[in-house]
């Protein structure tokens, strides 16, 4: 059953969701390694190699009044410290797993909000809730 993304949201640990955050995507990969015997009869094989996981959010700035939610991820970043990140995709599921932010991009359009969007790699397994 398709479901709606408006229920969806970004958070710190089990508590702190990250204010006015409007999209996220989560990218996960699996890598293969060739396993190319001489008695394969010409064909290729693989086997499961390392798997990661990376993405980004965004949403209107905030910084300056969501202490706890994007300036923790600002000082993140900055410190190039690891946080929990939860990502819901409604109101009780979720992936979770450590990150690194990797970056931070701050857009000020005259016409516009104020728009931030961060970048993030997992370091650790990620799971899903």
């Amino acid at each position: 059953m398709a479901i709606a993304g408006f229920n969806g949201s970004v958070k710190i640990g089990a508590a702190t969701t990250v204010s006015d955050i409007e999209n996220w995507s989560l990218d996960i990969e699996a890598e293969t390694l060739e396993s190319n015997p001489f008695d394969g009869n010409g064909w290729r094989s693989a086997v499961a190699g390392i798997k990661g996981w990376s993405g980004s959010f965004e949403g209107t700035w905030k910084v300056s009044a969501d202490t706890t939610g994007q300036k923790a991820l600002q000082d993140a970043l900055l410190a190039g410290t690891t946080l929990e990140l939860r990502f819901y995709t409604n109101v009780t599921n979720y992936y979770s797993g450590t990150a690194y932010l990797t970056s931070m991009n701050v857009e000020t359009p005259a016409d516009d909000l104020v728009r931030i969007t961060f970048d993030f790699q997992g370091t650790g397994a990620l799971a899903y809730t």
